[in-house]
């Protein structure tokens, strides 16, 4: 396995307002990441995590200021990061990887801002303060759920901290994130409370997209199974994102959820 390579997470005002009424972003919307300073490491015994929110990854531009940061450790019990420091555009994290094996450095579940949609023609709208659209026939509270992901290998990968569900809406890796090779597909399920989610929209981006002539972005589409696999033309860091909306969990304080789910991986050559 390489090593280095840095990771980020972002998202941004405009998109940020759009997410916390859970809109449907568009491909250009904000999205959380966490990018390590290594994906694979040998000798390491420290490692350096960026969270924020961006639509040019892996580019700062809203620091993610949840307060359920954690680390799952390669036997799979959950641990803490040994310093957070929140800044304007970016949270800087680190934690220690003593022992071999698989580290996942996790968001945890970030809940954002509380907001309305109105339903229109079939579609929910965002309700910007008062003003509700002309003929919406139904208005609703939501909020946005969002978790983002990302693993570092010390030596070899281990299976345990993978298999850890995180919030409701999980991208499931079925190939090691550790093992992505530009040669092999990179396997994963969509899940929703466990359960497989058929037909769910799977955008995906590559780091330094500013560089290319055409930025790399495509979406794909989970199969009946819940299922969806990757193939690349080239190695660097990428990130996979899903939305989700449905009924918010009892007690919730709204009557939607709007869920965002984000892993960034290493594609190596």
């Amino acid at each position: 396995m390489r090593h280095t390579l840095r990771t980020r997470i972002a998202v941004s005002g405009a998109a940020l307002a759009a997410l916390t009424v859970g809109f449907a972003a568009p491909v250009q919307a904000h999205t959380a990441f966490m990018l390590p300073n290594v994906f694979a490491a040998n000798l390491e015994s420290q490692v350096t995590i960026e969270s924020s929110f961006s639509e040019d990854f892996f580019n700062p531009e809203i620091a993610v200021d949840g307060g359920d940061f954690h680390v799952i450790l390669p036997d799979g019990s959950r641990a803490e990061f040994e310093t957070v420091t929140r800044h304007r555009q970016v949270t800087i994290l680190e934690s220690a990887m003593k022992d071999e094996g698989t580290y996942r450095f996790t968001s945890g579940v970030r809940l954002g801002r509380k907001g309305k949609l109105a339903l229109k023609d079939g579609k929910w709208l965002p309700v910007r303060g008062d003003a509700i659209p002309a003929g919406a026939s139904t208005v609703r509270t939501s909020q946005t759920e969002t978790v983002s992901d990302v693993y570092v290998s010390k030596k070899a990968p281990t299976r345990a901290p993978v298999d850890v569900m995180i919030g409701r809406l999980a991208l499931h890796p079925i190939t090691h994130p550790s093992d992505v090779y530009l040669d092999g597909p990179f396997a994963f399920e969509v899940l929703f409370d466990g359960k497989p989610l058929a037909g769910q929209t799977i955008s995906v981006d590559r780091g330094g997209a500013r560089y290319d002539t055409v930025k790399y972005h495509k979406d794909i589409t989970s199969d009946a199974a819940g299922k969806a696999v990757l193939r690349f033309d080239r190695p660097g860091v990428y990130i996979v994102m899903t939305r989700h909306r449905a009924d918010a969990p009892a007690g919730a304080g709204t009557d939607l959820r709007s869920y965002t789910t984000s892993l960034t991986f290493e594609v190596q050559p």
